[in-house]
């Protein structure tokens, strides 16, 4: 309890002082800032390219590519070289159509002559391409994306073996089957 005096009658009590609040801050508004007009930038043409002059554009003469087929009749390049180009480099990479008499038999067993799916050897590894025709193709045309000089091939390897086996040539013929569509006979 609290005591209480009395003083000259007069009753005294302590009085315990209020804890003095500090006054709330003032909020003062953020100020406001009008947005800039869009407007777009000037260009600068100050810089010029970098480019010797050129009297005549440089043109790359066309390679003519003799493409055979397994009867080593002379085939259309169109025919399976997306828009018709052939690439520089075909003979380099893709070599020359097989001659070997052996190994165009088992070709022409698997895939019949009359589809001119082509038959190209490497010219220094026992690596054997099949180009398929466009019309016959499951990856080549406009519809998959094609750049110009895209064509359908597959690769058989002899390199592991050291000389091509016609058992197992027969057997990499017959798998790459499945990716030819023989829907345009």
């Amino acid at each position: 309890m609290t005591e209480k005096k009395i003083v000259e009658n007069k009753v005294v009590v302590p009085v315990t002082p209020k804890p003095t609040v500090a006054p709330k801050p003032t909020v003062k508004p953020k100020p406001t800032v009008a947005p800039k007009p869009a407007t777009t930038p000037e260009p600068i043409n100050t810089l010029e390219p970098i480019v010797a002059p050129v009297d005549k554009p440089e043109v790359v003469p066309e390679i003519k590519v003799a493409l055979m087929n397994t009867s080593g009749k002379e085939v259309k390049k169109e025919d399976y070289f997306f828009e018709g180009v052939i690439l520089p480099s075909f003979e380099k990479t893709c070599g020359r159509a097989v001659d070997r008499e052996d190994l165009l038999e088992v070709f022409n067993k698997v895939f019949k002559p009359e589809d001119n799916i082509l038959f190209y050897r490497q010219l220094d590894k026992e690596v054997y391409l099949v180009i398929v025709p466009i019309k016959y193709s499951t990856s080549i045309g406009e519809n998959n994306n094609s750049i110009k000089g895209d064509f359908q091939k597959h690769a058989i390897s002899f390199l592991n073996e050291g000389s091509v086996n016609l058992e197992a040539l027969r057997g990499k013929l017959e798998k790459i089957q499945v990716f030819v569509k023989y829907t345009d006979r």
